[in-house]
């Protein structure tokens, strides 16, 4: 466990709060079981801007507000009851911070994503589901695990069902159940705030999500009250809805209603994206309150799905959910995630992982939240995920942003289970990832049916030949083990057509400069 007594608290309360954080006034509640909304906040920014939010009641009798902190200077704050009248007034100051802030949308590129400190995120998903759940108790080590192995946007429902957060008739918060979500959100915060949460908003459940466009009061004061409490955290973004069946009419409907109310309500512009069923096009890709194309893909590894999505809309690509190391399993999961991941960054999307199986619970075996080098010493996984820290190393060496990046399989003659490459925007440097699967010829990309071989396959134990075609015929190669993080020589290049030998059997990437 690190230590975090020296560290600033997750959320601000007093005079001073920090830039890309979040702060929070509060009053006593009226009544012990205050209102779900008992008040009004406007914030007015030092830029003059005014934001207003509604408050929540938390289950210390309190009545609060929050705020997401985006700009330095002076804040006040005018708090006010549903009637109108005024309840307080504040300012509070806010100063510069380390803190890398919300997600967004690259301002050099719409494809990809940064963080409001103006950083490129190289994004590593994992799929989380009942991160969130009451009866998962791993959840520490589940965070603090994960931000060890590398990953830093974790997808999960904001509840496996709408009932555990209302009271038994349904018509009342349960608040308690609502703190030990707040308590899971600010604890990640605190310890690694370049981790991000999709939380998923409508949840898995058919009938909730039909219940939400019926219009039912229980489905939307949790709708509401989860946009109030954790739209203003720096580390929290929205999917409406996960594995939905969009073709449904009703629930079609009711997401569209979900998406069109968030984009209302939420004045913190926190990203939002949905995601289908395995094998269904992308939808309402191009709605207004869709930032993020999210897809399920099935073998992925040669990103012909994130491709398809890049062209049909300007907006960043995530494999949301692939195969897990449990669910469609492959044979050889280190391998595959490795290649999944290579794959999924130089197609230009953002990479998802699944290990255990997190939509069901904890059951010692293959099911829950669980730390993942715990379940990886306990023999659950096998290591599927080892390799994301190569992939971090590989670009803070190089200093590779992937913004305006092109993917470009040509470069490599077109064969992207063996070679994927892309190249940057000046056209001065390539990056080609020889995945170099065993019995390549016998492989195959197409269809959903039937056996994938992308399943079956290892690396192969021989070198590997391949011709890249580049914009610049003077330059070096240097090639990287994607295994073991390190740099296993280099050569000049002569010509633009150049034909390249992997150093050793295996996959490798290959790092491409002009002179």
């Amino acid at each position: 466990m690190n230590d975090t007594s020296e560290r600033e608290p997750a959320i601000s309360a007093g005079s001073i709060a920090q830039l890309r954080g979040c702060h929070e006034i509060a009053f006593p509640a009226s009544s012990p079981d205050g209102p779900d909304l008992p008040l009004l906040a406007s914030y007015t920014l030092p830029s003059g801007a005014i934001k207003s939010t509604r408050g929540f009641a938390t289950a210390d009798g309190q009545m609060k507000s929050r705020c997401y902190v985006d700009e330095e200077g002076l804040w006040s704050w005018e708090a006010k009851n549903l009637e109108g009248r005024c309840l307080q007034t504040g300012t509070f100051s806010v100063v510069n911070s380390p803190l890398p802030g919300k997600l967004r949308i690259s301002r050099s590129d719409p494809r990809q994503l940064q963080t409001d400190i103006g950083r490129w995120y190289l994004n590593f998903g994992d799929n989380a589901y009942r991160f969130l759940a009451l009866d998962e108790s791993r959840w520490r080590a589940y965070v603090d695990q994960s931000a060890q192995a590398g990953f830093n946007r974790i997808r999960s429902w904001l509840s496996p069902s709408v009932d555990a957060l209302l009271d038994t008739e349904r018509k009342k918060l349960d608040l308690d159940a609502w703190e030990r979500i707040d308590e899971r959100l600010c604890y990640a915060l605190q310890r690694h705030p370049e981790m991000q949460f999709e939380l998923v908003l409508l949840g898995p459940n058919a009938d909730d999500i039909k219940r939400f466009g019926e219009g039912e009061l229980g489905a939307h004061s949790v709708f509401r009250y989860a946009i109030e409490r954790f739209s203003p955290l720096p580390n929290v973004h929205w999917s409406l809805a996960d594995n939905a069946d969009d073709t449904d009419t009703e629930i079609a409907q009711a997401i569209t209603m979900a998406g069109d109310a968030l984009f209302e309500s939420d004045p913190w512009n926190s990203l939002s994206t949905q995601t289908g069923s395995y094998f269904q096009s992308p939808r309402n890709a191009d709605k207004k309150w869709v930032s993020i194309q999210s897809i399920r893909t099935l073998g992925e590894v040669v990103g012909k799905e994130t491709l398809s999505a890049r062209a049909a809309q300007v907006k960043p690509v995530a494999v949301s959910q692939d195969r897990g190391e449990h669910e469609y399993a492959p044979k050889f999961p280190r391998y595959y995630f490795r290649r999944l991941f290579w794959g999924t960054l130089l197609s230009g999307g953002l990479p998802t992982y699944t290990g255990l199986k997190t939509s069901k619970p904890h059951d010692r075996n293959d099911c829950g939240i669980e730390g993942y080098y715990d379940a990886c010493n306990s023999s659950r996984l096998r290591s599927g995920a080892h390799d994301l820290l190569q992939i971090k190393r590989f670009f803070a060496e190089t200093q590779v942003s992937l913004e305006n990046w092109t993917p470009d399989d040509s470069l490599s003659g077109n064969n992207p289970l063996l070679v994927k490459t892309a190249i940057s925007e000046e056209g001065d440097a390539c990056i080609a990832y020889v995945a170099n699967p065993e019995s390549y010829a016998a492989h195959s990309p197409e269809g959903f049916d039937g056996v994938h071989s992308d399943a079956f396959s290892n690396t192969s134990e021989t070198f590997t030949t391949f011709t890249l075609e580049l914009p610049f015929s003077s330059g070096r190669v240097k090639w990287y083990s994607p295994t073991t993080g390190e740099w296993k020589g280099e050569a000049e290049i002569t010509k633009n057509s150049t034909t390249l030998l992997t150093p050793e059997p295996g996959d490798w990437v290959a790092w491409v400069t002009r002179a």
